[in-house]
């Protein structure tokens, strides 16, 4: 047995069947309340730092945080690294102890948990020892909905809800938004699907993450920017947060050393509603065969949440 079906063998808490139905129903009932009755909410907020939420181990971390009842949208070009970033912000959630839960019929959930697996090693070659400790280490951190199929509309947030009562996670990651079976000039579909996975959010202590692929412009040798998400204009501005992922393509198709200063990847917060709404761009650097992203005054192996020492072969 490799390590890759040793993985799916023992992977924890997979549940084959859910029933959604009970979670379908979001009625809208009206409430109204003196302000007075927020008092304790609102004093407890006070003590909360002006910087809060989880930290994605980028230099942002100092302006941007990843904030619970908030969603964000991480968009990008195909094949310009958007779920390769997000896994690493991941791993980083779940180092610090929180719960993550990802739907995600862009990969099937061994290709998911490789990835995983070798940025936590930092190495291109794990072994089926090294797949039990990544095991160990995410027992009850990590959540896989095992489904390869486009999702139908009408269940993601049901199943966003499902999850906020059953698994309470930290963060529920949805990749993609081309994966909620939504056809891609249906706006009023997106718009609507966008804000009921928003409600879910506002109404739990959890951060949604939703991927949204950028539209195909004329060239892909610059950053996709907040309004060249693909569909509605309104995911953008519903969001509370917008993340863009840049692969530096000019930069690899040089390959003459021409351009080595340039970063290769660049992690761009183009929308922030709260803590001041501060936006602003980090450059990366990419180490291939960890499949790890690094910043310019760290080394790539500051990233590796595993040490190969670790383990005992």
């Amino acid at each position: 047995m490799n390590a890759l079906d040793k993985i799916v063998e023992m992977f924890p808490g997979r549940l084959d069947k859910i029933d959604l139905s009970a979670y379908r129903d979001d009625t809208y009932q009206p409430r109204v309340k003196c302000a007075t009755e927020y008092g304790d909410a609102l004093k407890k907020r006070l003590t909360q730092p002006t910087i809060w939420g989880a930290k994605s181990g980028f230099l942002c971390d100092s302006y941007f945080r990843f904030r619970p009842r908030e969603m964000t949208i991480w968009t990008g070009y195909k094949g310009h690294g958007k779920s390769a970033v997000l896994s690493q912000v991941l791993l980083k959630f779940m180092q610090s102890g929180q719960k993550v839960f990802v739907c995600s019929p862009e990969f099937h959930p061994v290709e998911l948990m490789f990835r995983f697996l070798v940025q936590c090693l930092g190495c291109s070659t794990p072994s089926e020892e090294e797949a039990d400790v990544l095991l160990e280490f995410f027992t009850d951190t990590l959540w896989v909905y095992d489904v390869q199929a486009s999702l139908k509309p009408n269940d993601v947030a049901p199943l966003c809800r499902w999850v906020c009562e059953n698994i309470k996670p930290d963060h529920i990651v949805i990749d993609s938004l081309m994966k909620c079976g939504i056809s891609p000039d249906d706006y009023s579909s997106q718009k609507t699907l966008v804000d009921q996975v928003q409600s879910v959010a506002h109404n739990n202590p959890v951060h949604i993450h939703l991927v949204a692929h950028a539209r195909k412009g004329h060239s892909d040798e610059a950053p996709a920017r907040l309004h060249d998400i693909k569909g509605a204009s309104e995911i953008a501005d519903m969001a509370e947060n917008v993340i863009s992922v840049w692969r530096n393509k000019p930069k690899e198709k040089a390959r003459d050393g021409s351009k080595d200063i340039e970063p290769d990847a660049m992690f761009i917060v183009e929308a922030q509603r709260n803590c001041g709404g501060e936006i602003g761009v980090n450059p990366l650097w990419f180490k291939r065969d960890a499949m790890i992203y690094f910043e310019p005054h760290k080394d790539w192996r500051d990233y590796v949440s595993i040490g190969r020492t670790e383990v005992a072969l």
